[in-house]
């Protein structure tokens, strides 16, 4: 297990430093910005990183060797899992507050407001999460989009399946420092961290996982989802949903409720958010929120934008700001 005898990851460093804003500066790149203020007095810190970048998740470990206390409000787009190998860290996340230790790992949502304070002996294994890649993968095992932001319970107690879970990032660790990692090894630890996250740690998708929500869906259902996915910059209605469906409009959106619990047209509209989301964390650049919208068949902006809050916790405009600083 996870242990200070020899810090994780210590093949892998990315900075040593006592000066605050340096340290500052070198964590905002591996996470987010973020405010940092030594307690106590103190300046000069005793801080050091190793970290290594994976495709979906990024690992490392970290203290920063005095009292601190550290504020990054939202981190917006990503989960951030940490615990303690050393010391102890007092976490206030969303409306929750609780010390964590080795005995209580931590994390933290995308869209609850963050403030820490770390002791000066606290160092801590940690795991970045990007939100898209887990949320992906919970709609996959869910086997329909998600209709509200994937929220865990911050406090992880380090028993049962929980334990076992950071059981798999330190053998994840182990094997990114050896000499040859295996990417195979990787790539698989990497989708199982996921997946078991989902499976393990309680979220407010927890009883639909339970309960089988994710069973096959009949060919009616899965004909319209495929033709949304591939048509939703084009015109749609209902009308044309039932064309493709071949069933009746009745049947169609039984057969939606029992088992994507949603519409039809609310799982074009779900569909239609992800693609402008998409697009403006990824498209090319210069681009507006409406030129986004537009092309994914969204015309009415302002209920647009309040429909894309709800479901990815931050306006149109600030992702699209956010990607373009």
């Amino acid at each position: 297990m996870l242990t200070m005898d020899r810090a994780p990851l210590a093949a892998h460093p990315h900075f040593r430093s006592t000066d605050v804003d340096e340290v500052r500066d070198k964590v905002a790149q591996v996470y987010c910005s973020h405010r940092l203020d030594p307690l106590g007095g103190q300046r000069a810190l005793a801080a050091w990183q190793n970290a290594v970048p994976l495709d979906r998740i990024a690992v490392g470990a970290m203290s920063y060797g005095a009292d601190v206390e550290i504020d990054p409000g939202q981190l917006e787009d990503f989960y951030l899992l940490m615990l303690p190998i050393a010391g102890r860290a007092t976490i206030h996340a969303g409306d929750q507050e609780f010390v964590a230790t080795r005995k209580v790992a931590t994390l933290l949502n995308p869209t609850d407001p963050v403030r820490m304070v770390w002791d000066a002996d606290c160092a801590k294994a940690m795991v970045r999460i990007e939100r898209d890649a887990l949320e992906q993968q919970l709609a996959i095992l869910l086997d329909r989009p998600l209709r509200a932001p994937l929220r865990f319970d911050a406090a992880m107690p380090m028993t049962g399946n929980v334990a076992v879970w950071w059981h798999y990032v330190s053998a994840l660790m182990n094997e990114l420092s050896g000499e040859a990692p295996g990417r195979a090894t990787v790539r698989q630890l990497e989708a199982l961290l996921l997946t078991n996250l989902l499976e393990t740690q309680p979220h407010n998708y927890s009883e639909a996982l339970e309960a089988g929500d994710w069973q096959i869906a009949p060919r009616h259902v899965r004909l319209v989802e495929r033709y949304i996915e591939e048509h939703a910059g084009e015109p749609i209605d209902m009308a044309r949903l039932v064309a493709v469906s071949g069933v009746s409009s009745r049947t169609l959106f039984e057969g939606f409720q029992r088992f994507r619990d949603t519409s039809p047209m609310a799982y074009l509209r779900l569909t239609r958010l992800r693609r402008v989301r998409e697009e403006l964390l990824g498209g090319e650049l210069p681009l507006t929120v409406a030129e986004a919208a537009g092309r994914w068949g969204i015309f009415e902006l302002g209920r647009f934008a309040g429909q894309y809050r709800a479901l990815f916790g931050e306006t149109p405009s600030e992702t699209l700001r956010r990607r373009s600083c």
